[in-house]
This record gives structure tokens, sequence and C-alpha cells, in this order.
């Protein structure tokens, strides 16, 4: 009985291989997810990488505006010994204003995907945000605070994914 039970699931697995389809076998050049179509499935992956990101720099620059104290003494410490250390306040206006209009382009390029079926819109936030983070890159950089910089480099990674899917 014990010889039994692994041949028998072993069995079933490799049929279910052998007769599983791609889904590009399955849905052909299109993909349909809860009764909603896409044009192929990296379409549909461009809408997921742009909400996890539209979460991730909206929150952020939601945050900025309303703990922006909090956020300026931050910015006044962490900046002190670097070329910013006077310019802080602007900095993080501008930062703020990078973040939340990279976050609204994806939300609009989010609802532009599904009602214009293209997805030109996600492209813009992403290259918005590819700028963003290489802002927030360099000022880590110069901070000398190297693990912050390095915390930047899977978003940034994740942006270009999105970026060359769109090709």
């Amino acid at each position: 009985m014990k010889k039994i039970i692994p041949i028998l699931f072993s069995t079933i697995f490799i049929q279910s291989v052998s007769v599983a389809q791609s889904v590009a076998e399955r849905y052909g050049d299109r993909i349909e997810l809860l009764g909603v179509t896409f044009k192929d499935p990296l379409v549909l992956c461009q809408i997921l990488i742009a909400i996890l990101l539209a979460v991730t720099f909206l929150q952020s620059g939601i945050d900025k505006i309303i703990d922006r104290k909090g956020n300026l003494n931050f910015f006044e410490s962490h900046f002190a010994n670097s070329p910013f250390k006077g310019f802080t306040g602007f900095l993080l206006t501008i930062l703020t204003m990078m973040e939340m209009a990279g976050g609204l382009m994806l939300v609009y390029g989010i609802y532009y995907a599904f009602a214009e079926k293209t997805t030109l819109w996600i492209f813009y936030g992403f290259v918005m945000l590819a700028f963003t983070l290489i802002a927030l890159f360099t000022g880590q950089r110069l901070a000398k605070d190297y693990g912050g910089a390095a915390d930047l480099v899977p978003y940034f990674m994740l942006i270009m994914i999105g970026i060359m899917s769109m090709y």
C-alpha cells in the first residue's frame, strides 16, 4: 500500500503535465480573467505591476503630505552631512510631487487600460516613477545611506521589467 500511493500520485502528476496547455494554447493571443479580456498575459502583468507601484508611491506621497513636518525633520537629519543640506524642504516638495504624479499616472493608466485597451498611461507612469527612483537613489547615495539606496533597486528593477514588457 505504501508503494501504491506514490505510484498513483506520480502517474496522475505525469498525466496532468502531459495534457496541460500553455496559456497561449488555451487562450490564443487573448486571456480572460474574471470576465475581463486582456490582449495578452503581458498586459495583465503590466496592470498588476502598476497596481502595486501605485499603492506604494501614492501611500508614500500622501504620507509626505499628511506628515510633512515629520518627513522634513527626517530629511534634515538624513541629509545633514550631504550637499543637499540647505535644500531639504524644496527637495521634499519635489519628491512628493514626483511620487504623487507617478502614482496618479498609474491609477489613470489602469483605468485607461480597461477603458481604451491600451497601457500607454501605465508606460508614462513607469517612466515617471523610474525618474523618481533615480532621484531617491541619488539622494541616498549622497547621504551615504548605502543600505537605503540598495532597498530601492528591486523597485527600479520591477519598473524596468514593466517598461520592457511594453515592447
